[in-house]
């Protein structure tokens, strides 16, 4: 071993080091280490293409276990949209109205005042990268246990851009297509409260 061979396999052996230590330390166990996330926030943007138009806006969202506050700011020249929901009722709130349209399902709100087909209940699930309970999915996660996609009632969602808050391992940029509508949410920053 000549004398500058020495230094190269120091900061070979030191890498080797690093790329392990990294290794274990974003290991997870797959989505359901995600179970007891059930209080958060996010903010970012929206981007929203639909056989009648494409848009993009601003996304802010609060999630406590079933009840949630969606605000998006932007898309379709309406200024500010606020969704407010339960497991009972969801309220939807366009710029100019006195009153929310008030129904139990948020996707029907959605569907007739925007013409979204945007599946909010379980995008809640999606958006952390797990599964929404009770029905059929595939899911197929990198190395590391955290969801590169998902499939699930007829929709595909692809993540990436993960980054660590607290003991959870988030997505940064999630894309969710299907039914000829696309959603990608850019997501820059997560808040956990779990």
């Amino acid at each position: 071993m000549t004398r500058h061979s020495f230094p190269i396999l120091l900061a070979m052996a030191f890498s080797t080091l690093m790329l392990s230590a990294c290794s274990s330390l974003l290991k997870t166990d797959g989505p359901d280490h995600l179970d007891s996330l059930k209080h958060w926030d996010i903010a970012g943007k929206i981007s929203i293409k639909t056989p009648q138009d494409a848009a993009t806006g601003f996304l802010s969202w609060n999630q406590d276990v079933h009840k949630y506050q969606i605000f998006i700011t932007g898309p379709l020249g309406q200024g500010s949209t606020k969704i407010n929901g339960s497991k009972s009722k969801t309220e939807l709130l366009l710029p100019g109205w006195d009153s929310p349209a008030v129904a139990e399902s948020p996707e029907l709100l959605m569907s007739q005042y925007l013409g979204w087909n945007f599946p909010i209940q379980d995008i809640h699930y999606w958006i952390k990268g797990q599964p929404a309970p009770g029905s059929d999915f595939t899911i197929k996660t990198d190395d590391y246990g955290m969801t590169e996609s998902l499939s699930q009632h007829g929709w595909k969602i692809d993540y990436s851009r993960f980054q660590q808050y607290g003991d959870y391992w988030l997505p940064g940029r999630v894309k969710i297509s299907g039914y000829d509508h696309r959603f990608i949410l850019a997501i820059s920053k997560w808040t956990v409260y779990d």
